[in-house]
């Protein structure tokens, strides 16, 4: 399984790890270049240092070296070399050269100003570089004028590169060490680094882990609030109080539908015990068995309509049906026998495009709603218009006969809620509101109620 700590830590720490490492490599690179090339620019100056010390006497050269201002020459410190030759003959070469048993360098054959460095092992055996250089020194005659000589000059000068060599590789030690380091460092840093960027979200991880929706108070707060988890937050707070609602309107729908069925199923064993100690009295039998066919018939439109809840809440159903609203309402009323009702209407026909089912089962619950809980003898008051868009509004009010207040009427929604809390009447579960309201959520229509004084209004808007 991916992981975002992993991810994070081996992206950044390899990123990273391999700009260091280029950026050292290349600065590794640079100063081994730069210390070899200084070593050669010495070797070149202590050359040509050597080259003026060439001077006429008269007709012929002399070497005016002197050991006491170059003991590095006579073997005194660490010694250095020089050789020269002359028309490719020993010229000239350093003392330091007498005390080993090779007593010379190796020629190395030259153009005229031409400079050649090379890696040899020295008469001491330590590892060294000899410089060679061809050159035409400048002769002083006694008047102070100039001549070239007309012979040509091969000096080489040799000195140890162990010095160097040691230098160079201290440099690579240090830089293998350090990159060691640097590596080990980055991994550490990244992922200490990424532990802190993510320790709000393990946080909030661990607060979701802990959620118990049976407690109002639980929800997701940030101790130090982050702004892409922000969102995140008020997404997950808003689920949790969603879900809470839900969780809540199902234990009590649980609840409540244990206490609509506890009753009639204890008539049912009550009924069932009397029969069984008087089993021959048929008076009694005439009696008891309509009541048990009244509340098995209770039980059953109990089952029937929350199973109709359950089964249209969160779906859409098609809108294929040309419906009149108006002829719906007219049939509905007859259906259910409503009487002392008012219809108002603005158009002899109000068809629309929806589901026939759906509007039947919401204008038929809001019916029922009306003719059960209205003041007794009152009117009903049913209104169909046109509305905006080419809707269809309906509207249903009547004298509600309880006491609400506007804070119940989003209870009215609510599965088996009834206003009258003792469920005394025999018809009525508190499921036709929840029904109307699914079917209307499923046919992408509006279902509102709204409270004036005492009168009720259910707004269905198509």
């Amino acid at each position: 399984m991916k992981s975002i700590r992993g991810n994070l830590v081996s992206t950044l720490s390899i990123t990273i790890t391999g700009v260091v490492v280029a950026i050292l490599l290349a600065t590794d690179l640079a100063v081994d270049s730069w210390i070899d090339s200084q070593f050669d620019k010495a070797m070149h100056t202590k050359v040509g240092m050597l080259m003026t010390l060439v001077s006429e006497d008269e007709d012929h050269l002399e070497l005016h070296f002197s050991g006491e201002f170059l003991p590095e020459f006579t073997g005194n410190i660490e010694p250095e070399y020089y050789q020269i030759w002359l028309n490719d003959r020993v010229f000239a070469r350093s003392d330091s050269l007498d005390l080993f048993s090779q007593h010379e360098l190796p020629y190395l054959s030259l153009s005229l100003g031409e400079s050649k460095v090379v890696n040899k092992t020295l008469p001491d055996g330590r590892a060294g570089r000899i410089i060679y250089t061809r050159f035409i020194p400048q002769i002083h005659t006694l008047k102070g004028e100039k001549k070239s000589f007309d012979d040509e000059l091969v000096i080489a000068y040799a000195a140890s590169s162990e010095g160097l060599d040691f230098i160079l590789w201290l440099i690579d030690i240090v830089f293998i060490v350090t990159i060691v380091c640097v590596v080990v460092f980055i991994r550490v840093f990244v992922r200490k680094t990424v532990d802190v960027g993510l320790a709000p979200l393990n946080s909030m991880n661990a607060q979701i882990a802990k959620l118990n929706f049976s407690k109002d108070s639980d929800t997701i707060i940030l101790e130090k609030p982050v702004s892409e988890l922000l969102p995140v937050e008020q997404s997950l707070n808003r689920f949790i109080v969603e879900n809470r609602q839900l969780y809540l309107r199902e234990k009590r729908l649980t609840s409540d539908i244990s206490h609509e069925l506890k009753t009639p199923i204890t008539e049912l064993i009550n009924l069932a015990e009397v029969i069984s100690r008087f089993p021959e009295d048929n008076e009694l039998m005439d009696d008891f068995v309509p009541e048990v066919l009244r509340i098995s018939q209770r039980m059953k439109n109990i089952v029937t309509n929350v199973m109709l809840l359950h089964k249209y809440e969160q779906i859409k159903l098609p809108k294929e049906d040309v419906v009149d609203v108006l002829q719906v309402v007219n049939r509905s009323i007859g259906e259910i026998a409503l009487d002392n009702v008012e219809i108002q209407t603005t158009c002899s026909e109000c068809p629309i495009q929806t589901n026939l089912m759906a509007v039947e089962s919401i204008i038929g619950n809001l019916l029922k709603n009306a003719k059960r809980h209205r003041v007794v003898g009152s009117e009903a008051l049913i209104v169909v218009e046109k509305g905006a868009t080419n809707g269809i509004n309906v509207r249903v009010s009547n004298q509600a006969s309880g006491e609400l207040e506007n804070m119940n009427l989003a209870q009215l929604f609510e599965p088996l809620w009834q206003s009258d809390q003792s469920r005394s009447a025999n018809d009525c579960f508190g499921l036709g509101l929840p029904i109307a309201r699914a079917f209307a959520e499923a046919i992408d229509a509006e279902l509102t109620v709204a409270l004036e004084g005492s009168t009720i209004t259910f707004t269905l808007t198509l």
